[in-house]
């Protein structure tokens, strides 16, 4: 009998401990993120979210009368259960939802209203920036880059700019909350007790179950891009839930308090994506994918969603798979970034990527596939000797 109960340990050490319970290093999220994007690439597609946002919210216009195209020509209006991009994004959050309930860390997080107005200005900062850079950091910078688009390279300055300027906004904002603490007069709060049993693993062991139905029936009704890409974008979903690889804390990072290091490793996981997107592209397999319009508008979108994504508390992802996991400040600025980013052709008079203030798509694979994979590696390794550079203390 106690064979068995050290060997039903060690299973549950392996498989539920260590992949559920234990927080994920996060060079390995890095990792497994690089990996799952060329798989899903060779599947499909690159991962990026604010399109199938923007296309969502310009869905709820629609519903309430409001006549609006969507932003996004690739992206068109389309019924949410039908539509083959947004299974990423429900994929994420049901990911996320499953890891969090697993793992014992759902919780429905509130803030105050200030909490709330930032979340929402955030939001609608992100929601411009989406269309004008496009599209957002996961796709306009992290993709982008792996699929060797210049664009990439150009968004990831502006991004740091932004976010380095969001990042101060926090900080004092921080430091007037602290000021405004009368420590006197704060109540003594009560013994918190650990709660042996709950519902939630049960609870996320639905929410897989649910998934894996939803992707059956895809796959029955002859949709298997629809169920591949909803059970890919579970898989990101559980990997940003389980490691807390978080871009806009990356970015904001390097200035803001000088710790790089979430962005050196998703500065290396490119560097993974890179190899295996210019393998697959110079084998001719959608050689321009993600290769994304850049100019001066790359710079403004980029530098104004580098804000929004700090102050909202996460980029497009990150408000995805935060809402997963209980955050009312996520939804706040999901909500803001779709309305926002939902209106552009309103606002614009044009999709994304018409008219007068999108420039042309360019890729260093025109300098030879090796070529452009390595102006890509050239391009990171500078940026990984800034990070090293802020690290030393040097302004």
């Amino acid at each position: 009998m106690g064979r068995w109960e050290a060997i039903s340990g060690e299973i549950k050490d392996v498989f539920y401990v260590r992949i559920w319970k234990r927080a994920w290093p996060i060079w390995a999220g890095a990792v497994a993120l690089a990996f799952a994007n060329i798989f899903m690439f060779a599947f499909a597609r690159a991962i990026g979210v604010f399109p199938q946002m923007a296309m969502w919210g310009s869905w709820i216009y629609n519903l309430v009368g409001i006549k609006v195209d969507a932003p996004f020509i690739p992206y068109p209006l389309t019924p949410l259960h039908l539509d083959v991009h947004t299974m990423i994004n429900f994929g994420i959050i049901m990911g996320a939802a499953m890891a969090a309930l697993i793992s014992q860390e759902f919780k429905i997080r509130t803030e105050d209203w200030r909490g709330y107005m930032t979340a929402i200005v955030g939001g609608v900062l992100m929601g411009f920036g989406t269309v004008i850079m496009p599209p957002c950091n996961v796709g306009g910078f992290y993709s982008a880059t792996m699929a060797l688009s210049l664009s990439g390279p150009l968004a990831g300055i502006s991004l740091l700019s932004g976010a380095y300027l969001g990042g101060l906004f926090l900080k004092r904002q921080a430091a007037q909350a602290a000021e405004e603490i009368d420590f006197t007069a704060l109540p003594m709060g009560e013994e918190v007790r650990k709660k042996e049993n709950s519902f939630q693993p049960i609870m996320g062991a639905a929410v897989g179950l649910l998934l894996t139905i939803a992707a059956y029936a895809y796959a029955v009704k002859g949709m298997p891009k629809h169920a591949g890409l909803l059970l890919f974008g579970a898989l990101f979903g559980v990997i940003f839930q389980r490691s807390r690889l978080c871009f806009a804390s990356a970015f904001s990072g390097i200035f803001v308090s000088r710790n790089g290091t979430p962005m050196k490793w998703i500065l290396f996981s490119i560097a993974i994506g890179t190899a295996g997107f210019a393998i697959l592209k110079s084998q001719g397999y959608q050689q321009m994918h993600f290769v994304l319009p850049m100019g001066l508008h790359t710079v403004i979108g980029g530098f104004i969603f580098g804000i929004g994504m700090v102050i909202a508390g996460g980029c497009g992802v990150g408000i995805l798979w935060r809402s997963a996991e209980g955050y009312v400040r996520a939804w706040m600025a999901l909500i803001a970034a779709m309305l926002t980013s939902g209106a552009w052709v309103i606002i614009y008079g044009g999709h994304v990527g018409e008219g007068w203030l999108y420039g042309k798509p360019f890729s260093l694979g025109q300098f030879g596939w090796f070529g452009g994979a390595l102006l890509i590696y050239l391009f990171l390794a500078a940026f990984y000797v800034l990070i090293k550079y802020v690290e030393a203390g040097r302004k």
